[in-house]
């Protein structure tokens, strides 16, 4: 990731675009719901209050994991473990029941301050912000801490909870109670409360402490500490050609997004390959204090809020993504709305095709000055444990704007690399939800079999090398067997279903559908296989006789069993045989069609409402029996992507039947 970060931070000083400069001691609140919490001249608490999510954002808190300040983690003031006072608070909180001070102040009797919690809260209050000016809030607030009793805290701040609780019983009864687990020990089980500590006179110091202001103020003073104790300048080079002496504190971290933080580089010393070189930690790629800085600075720009859709977007919990140019125009194109956007098919405007026609206008529309020469793309997976921050690079390309724009082309010239499928309308995917689609296992009965254990055939950043790399015929091979395989069970429901009619089959499956063969269409155009080539041969064919077969033989059984129609029709159940050796596949279907071709020769002469379809059935079933016996052998076996061209033969249209060549049929037959 260093390499990354390095080219992109000298892409960002060439456009003299500057990101704030963190102190790395100081850190972002965590999300999720902050209190402020109010001291008063008397040294106790005076009021407390649910801060703005606006203004959490713009807080920090000072220290490390053995304390921090003036923003830190408390515990709710009272703990209760019954079924019965659960089920009061839940009605309570989502307003189903008013509130009875008197009946809540009698269940609020156990404290959750035990003395692990207690011992961590003193540490907080008495941590020291190194070089803050005596005269600043920050000082004055410290003043109070230092010799703030634990109890005198506790109580007072009680008291503001039980308060402003009748105001607000959303705000402030996750202050007060939280509900245990009566299977837990007390001490391992009390919850948690994120605090931010300030002044009720802070009009004096002209900003209170949760302020923007004071947050870049505090930043300031804690690096004019740090300038204070510079080391001297080293003859030694770091990784990046920098001068350069020896840190003994970790890289720094950046918050990606809500519960994904992850370290610039992070290499644990018990790992004993790093003792190759008799260096460990930061020592194993060494990078000054300069470029530290300048590196977490330029994750954190690439992060902001204003960039989603264009320079990053969250994969998945634990993966996002980053896109970014070496210039940077005024409005920049949606970069990484390219590799992944909506899954819902009603939404037309995001579809792939859209996406990638506004991205190449926007590309192509900007001043020469303004385009740029190439493209990074790098996908970042965090590592196990996922508190750990640890994280690594799992994809990473250079291209040129035009290669990207030719590459999604091509993606959607392989997406529709299709004949028109039966009452489907097949979606193009964003390469991002290709292994969504690949992973995915079904039984014959229309339902997943993967169930809470995903398959991992592909991987995500798989999905984009299918759009950027050239094929490798390999890997290729690998997603169609694997895609293949765990589709056999849908593309049996399904073609044993649609005959039925279209109710038989829910828009949720055919859906499916619509995200399968798309992705089968373009495995075969990687591999050199287009539609005007696989529809002539012989998997292809093979797929449509079963599908031919599946509709005569349900035809027949609308008309002469009233529509009682068994549970597998005739070439839904030679399927998985003609997968594996088509011949015997064919040969056995032959013997099971015979009955319902001998019905259809008989009644296309008949003049019955649905005869010219049974006639049209007959003749293309006379059509595509010659052509196989051509080709066909009994040592003929199929491979995977022969297997592919099945799959969609089995579920694509067949030609279309129009009135007129219904009745000439009949006619023609008759004679």
């Amino acid at each position: 990731m260093l390499n990354e970060l390095h080219q992109l931070s000298a892409t960002l000083a060439s456009h003299n675009i500057k990101q704030q400069k963190w102190h790395h001691q100081y850190k972002p609140l965590p999300g999720g719901a902050c209190y402020r919490i109010w001291f008063g001249d008397d040294d106790a608490v005076a009021d407390v209050e649910l801060m703005s999510k606006d203004l959490v954002k713009v807080c920090r808190k000072f220290g490390n994991n053995q304390g921090t300040f003036p923003a830190f983690n408390i515990a709710p003031l009272y703990r209760v473990t019954s079924d019965e006072d659960k089920r009061y608070y839940d009605a309570l909180y989502e307003g189903k029941t008013e509130l009875d001070i008197n009946y809540l102040q009698s269940i609020c009797t156990t404290d959750n301050w035990g003395p692990k919690l207690r011992k961590k809260i003193t540490g907080c209050l008495n941590r020291q912000m190194p070089n803050m000016p005596e005269d600043s809030a920050i000082v004055a607030l410290m003043n109070i801490t230092t010799s703030l009793d634990i109890d005198v805290l506790r109580s007072t701040l009680k008291q503001q909870v039980w308060k402003r609780l009748p105001s607000d019983i959303k705000a402030y009864l996750p202050l007060l109670i939280h509900k245990g687990n009566e299977r837990k020990r007390p001490e391992d089980d009390v919850g948690s409360v994120s605090i931010v500590l300030d002044l009720v006179n802070w009009d004096k110091f002209e900003y209170p402490i949760a302020n923007e202001n004071t947050t870049k103020q505090v930043n300031d003073w804690l690096f004019a500490d740090e300038s204070d104790h510079q080391p001297e300048t080293s003859d030694q080079l770091d990784a990046f050609g920098s001068p350069y002496a020896e840190l003994d504190e970790p890289m720094p971290s950046v918050r990606l997004a809500p519960g994904f933080e992850v370290a610039l580089r992070s290499m644990f010393r018990e790992q004993g390959c790093q003792y190759r070189y008799r260096k460990a930690d930061g020592h194993s790629f060494p990078v000054n204090k300069a470029n530290r800085d300048t590196l977490k600075t330029s994750l954190e720009w690439i992060v902001k809020p204003d960039n989603e859709n264009i320079t990053w977007r969250r994969i998945d919990k634990d993966a996002m993504l980053f896109v970014y140019p070496n210039r940077v125009p005024k409005i920049p194109p949606k970069f990484t709305a390219l590799f992944g956007g909506t899954e819902n098919h009603e939404d037309i405007t995001n579809r792939f095709e859209k996406v990638a026609e506004d991205f190449s206008k926007t590309l192509n529309g900007l001043e020469t000055n303004q385009k740029p020469e190439n493209i990074h793309v790098f996908a970042l997976q965090q590592m196990q444990p996922a508190l750990s921050k640890r994280a690594r690079v799992v994809f990473s390309r250079n291209l040129t704007p035009s290669g990207l724009i030719d590459a999604a082309t091509e993606w959607q010239r392989g997406c529709l690399n299709l004949p028109p499928i039966a009452r489907t309308e097949p979606i193009t995917p964003f390469p991002l939800n290709i292994s969504k689609i690949a992973n995915k296992v079904w039984k014959r009965n229309g339902t997943r079999a993967d169930g809470k254990n995903e398959v991992k055939l592909i991987r995500y950043y798989q999905g984009m090398g299918l759009l950027l790399d050239k094929p490798i015929p390999s890997q290729i091979l690998r997603i169609t067997r694997g895609v293949t395989a765990n589709s056999l069970g849908l593309i049996l429901f399904v073609g044993n279903n649609l005959p039925r009619g279209r109710s038989a089959v829910k828009d949720v499956i055919r859906a499916e559908i619509g995200d399968l063969f798309p992705l089968l269409g373009l495995l075969l155009y990687k591999s050199g296989i287009t539609k005007e080539d696989y529809m002539q041969d012989t998997a292809y064919s093979i797929g449509q006789l079963l599908k031919i077969s599946d509709e005569l033989h349900a035809l027949y059984c609308e008309v002469k069993r009233d529509g009682e129609v068994p549970p597998q029709l005739a070439g839904n159940s030679v399927f998985v045989t003609a997968s594996e050796t088509p011949a015997q596949a064919v040969a056995l279907l032959c013997t099971r069609m015979i009955p319902y071709i001998a019905w259809a020769d008989q009644y296309r002469r008949q003049g019955q409402e649905k005869s010219g379809l049974a006639a049209w059935y007959r003749r293309q079933y006379g059509q595509l029996m010659p052509q196989l016996r051509q080709n066909l052998t009994e040592n003929i076996r199929f491979g995977d992507l022969e297997k592919a061209q099945l799959f969609i033969g089995y579920l694509a249209d067949l030609p279309k039947l129009t009135n007129k060549q219904s009745t000439e049929e009949v006619f023609t037959d008759a004679k």
